[in-house]
C-alpha cells in the first residue's frame, strides 16, 4: 500500500510541475491542509477551507509550478521536498523556494498536507530520520 501512496503523490506533483492543479479537487472531502507558521494566513484548514487556501496561494503568483524534487515513503505517510516557482502577480518579481510536506494517504486520497521551512521538522512528522 505505501508504494501506492508513493504513487499517487508523485502523479499530483508531476502535474503540479506543469503549473496544473486541477488535482486538488482529488483529494479527501475532509482533506486538512496545516500551513507552516511562517506562511501569511498559517494555520489549519479543512474541506473546502483548505482548497480555497492552497488556490489562493497558487493564484498569487503567474506561472506558479511545484515540483517535487524528493519523496519519500513513510507508510501512510510520504515525505516531499518541493521547489516552487512563480512570479509575484503585478510584480516583475520572481519568487522561488524549497518547502517539505508530508501528506497522509488514506483509502488512495490524500486527507493531510503538512507544510514545514525546515527538512528535520517534515522528516520528523513523518516518522522518518536523516
Amino acid at each position: 500500500m505505501s508504494q501506492e501512496n508513493v504513487e499517487i503523490v508523485r502523479a499530483m506533483f508531476e502535474q503540479f510541475a506543469q503549473g496544473d492543479f486541477s488535482r486538488l479537487a482529488d483529494m479527501a472531502d475532509d482533506f486538512e491542509w496545516v500551513s507552516s507558521p511562517e506562511l501569511p494566513d498559517a494555520g489549519t484548514y479543512r474541506g473546502e477551507a483548505a482548497r480555497r487556501w492552497i488556490t489562493a496561494w497558487v493564484e498569487a503568483f503567474a506561472g506558479f509550478k511545484a515540483e517535487a524534487t524528493e519523496i519519500i515513503d513513510a507508510g501512510d505517510k510520504v515525505f516531499v521536498a518541493i521547489l516552487q516557482r512563480g512570479r509575484v502577480r503585478e510584480s516583475p518579481t520572481v519568487v522561488e523556494g524549497h518547502w517539505w510536506i508530508v501528506m497522509t494517504v488514506r483509502e488512495g486520497v490524500i486527507s493531510r498536507s503538512e507544510a514545514f521551512v525546515e527538512r528535520a521538522q517534515a522528516l520528523e512528522a513523518a516518522g522518518l530520520r536523516e
